[in-house]
């Protein structure tokens, strides 16, 4: 027996935490400089409800205590983990993760676990991590670890978002492009790319956004045949349900989940996000 822990960054459903029977540890966000814990005094829904009113959340790592209790818990009844983490290159989670397993490893030199950067985010790495907790239903803790770390850099990830306001307030375009955006309806499309978040194109309009990710699906980066789609969206649903069925006239997905995105990602992207990772062929 052995356990898989992920964090919220990664956007999983609550039936497929059940499902998986998975460990979850909460990322962190501020509101009017109160701290939150995502998921536990806080939901995703909150935050896009205080965005919408004005307010700027901003987004802090994993406590190293919350990290600490966690591992030594397992340690101490001697049960292997794998920790599959935000990426690193947006949190540092990750190092910190590395940074308290190294000090507990000391304590507890025959312990077995392995701590890795998923180098996913949002349902990327939702999709990273339910693949994997299904093959280690019938393989190794070994197995299931040589496994993990082969999917690292596989998923394709491709994020638009409703508005440039909310990236601008949170310093990541000048107030300037948000508001030419805006009045244009430009909207950026970014993919993730070892780890980071990185433009690719600018395009005018909502429909179109939609329908360029579904070319990237079906023709730049296509998705393996019968593959698995995970949908993120910033508290629209609907967007997430319009999108499935565009993709659904040019390829069938053997399952698509869809999830609303937590304050890892949303903090920053604001309502209206719609984030989609799948595996390329």
């Amino acid at each position: 027996m052995f356990k898989i822990i992920t964090d919220t960054g990664a956007d999983l459903t609550q039936d497929q935490i059940v499902e998986y029977g998975l460990e979850l540890l909460p990322l962190g966000v501020i509101i009017d400089n109160e701290e939150f814990l995502d998921g536990e005094t806080i939901q995703p829904k909150d935050v896009y409800g205080a965005m919408r009113a004005g307010k700027t959340p901003k987004t802090f790592q994993i406590e190293v205590a919350r990290l600490e209790h966690c591992f030594r818990q397992l340690l101490e009844s001697e049960v292997p983990f794998l920790y599959l983490a935000f990426s690193g290159e947006l949190s540092g989670t990750y190092q910190t993760a590395v940074m308290v397993g190294n000090a507990l490893k000391e304590e507890y030199p025959d312990s077995t676990f392995h701590i890795l950067d998923t180098r996913a985010a949002s349902v990327g790495q939702g999709l990273f991590v339910r693949t994997v907790a299904e093959y280690g239903q019938e393989h190794t803790y070994e197995e299931t670890v040589a496994y993990a770390v082969s999917l690292v850099g596989k998923i394709r990830h491709l994020f638009t978002v409703e508005s440039l306001e909310y990236l601008m307030r949170g310093g990541r375009v000048s107030k300037a492009s948000a508001f030419i955006g805006d009045l244009l309806t430009i909207l950026p499309l970014l993919t993730v790319e070892d780890g980071k978040l990185v433009p690719i194109e600018k395009i005018r309009g909502h429909k179109k956004v939609l329908r360029r990710i579904t070319e990237w699906m079906t023709e730049s980066k296509p998705i393996i045949e019968g593959g698995d789609v995970f949908i993120g969206h910033g508290d629209d649903p609907e967007k997430a349900d319009q999108f499935e069925s565009m993709l659904r006239e040019h390829v069938t997905p053997r399952h698509v989940t869809k999830a609303i995105v937590g304050s890892a990602i949303g903090a920053h992207t604001g309502p209206g996000l719609l984030v989609v990772a799948y595996f390329e062929a």
